[in-house]
């Protein structure tokens, strides 16, 4: 799911969205009611509390009454059903890295050494147990990155939720590890 992105603070049920939109903007007129509006679709709790999104029908099949807020208008295209149904979907994806842990040592007991933790763009560390290694990076980002670990040189890459792995290119969110044959 994503943020709601509503139009109106009318629409917002989080007190500190509310009380922060009528101080800034009523009251001391720091910002204007836009802007505001802008701020609160990325930081309101409110976007963590829209109803649920399970499905197309009427209020993304999260009541048969009217939701205490709106249901994020988006529901038609973001949903629970259709996440379960892709196989490419961040849904998938978690079941492949739930999969993965359930199978593998190296991921549940491998001692964990982080790569470059002033990296602010980039989570990247390495896992060892038993004599094999792996290899794990995210760029959490909208940018595409080079960043380079040493993964030209891998044995494998054990999962990645791109199709097409580009090696030291990190493409926007991309996560993918590698079975290191150091």
């Amino acid at each position: 799911m994503t943020n709601c992105h509503y139009t109106d603070i009318s629409q917002y049920q989080d007190l500190e969205s509310v009380n922060a939109f009528s101080e800034l903007v009523n009251q001391e007129k720091i910002v204007d009611q836009a802007t505001m509006l802008k701020y609160l679709a990325a930081m309101s709790r409110d976007n963590a509390r829209t109803p649920m999104q399970w499905d197309t029908s009427t209020n993304a099949g999260f009541s048969q009454g009217t939701p205490w807020m709106a249901v994020n208008p988006n529901y038609q295209t973001i949903n629970a059903a259709d996440q379960v149904n892709d196989p490419d979907s961040v849904f998938g994806f978690y079941q492949q890295l739930i999969k993965l842990r359930h199978s593998s040592d190296l991921v549940v007991y491998g001692d964990y050494q982080e790569l470059d933790p002033a990296d602010d763009q980039v989570f990247a560390y390495r896992r060892e147990y038993q004599g094999q290694k792996l290899l794990v990076i995210s760029n959490f980002t909208t940018d595409t990155l080079k960043r380079d670990y040493g993964q030209t040189g891998a044995d494998q890459l054990v999962i990645s939720n791109y199709h097409d792995d580009q090696l030291v290119e990190l493409r926007p969110y991309e996560a993918k590890a590698y079975l290191l044959n150091e």
